[in-house]
C-alpha cells in the first residue's frame, strides 16, 4: 500500500512538472508572437483602428479588414495566455492581471 501511494505521488509530481513546463512554453511562445507583431499593434492603435481598452486587451474601434481583425484577434488571445500565466505566479484572477495591465498599456500609449 506505501508503495503504491509512493508511485501514485511520484507520477503526479512528473504530471505537474510536465504541466508547469507545457505552460510555461505557451507563455515564451506568445511573448515572441507578441514581439513580432508588436509594429502591427502600433499602426493599429496609432490609425485609430485599434485602442487599449481598460481591461488590457485591444479593441477595434471600427469595421477592420480580414487581415486586421487577425492581428488584434492574435494579440489578445496571446495576452490572455501572459495573463493567465502572472495570475497564477501570483495566485489572483486573470481578471485582476489584465485589468492592471490595460492601466499600464493605456498610460504607455499617451
Amino acid at each position: 500500500m506505501k508503495t503504491m501511494k509512493i508511485k501514485l505521488f511520484a507520477m503526479m509530481v512528473c504530471v505537474a512538472a510536465l504541466t508547469l513546463s507545457v505552460f510555461a512554453d505557451a507563455k515564451s511562445d506568445a511573448h515572441k508572437r507578441r514581439k513580432a507583431r508588436k509594429n502591427e499593434v502600433a499602426v493599429l492603435v496609432s490609425s485609430g483602428d485599434a485602442s487599449e481598452g481598460s481591461n488590457g486587451y485591444l479593441v477595434a474601434k471600427k469595421e477592420l479588414s480580414a487581415a486586421k481583425q487577425a492581428v488584434v484577434k492574435a494579440e489578445n488571445k496571446d495576452r490572455k495566455i501572459g495573463y493567465e500565466a502572472i495570475a497564477k505566479q501570483h495566485n489572483t484572477s486573470v481578471e485582476a492581471i489584465s485589468i492592471a495591465a490595460g492601466k499600464i498599456n493605456r498610460k504607455k500609449k499617451k
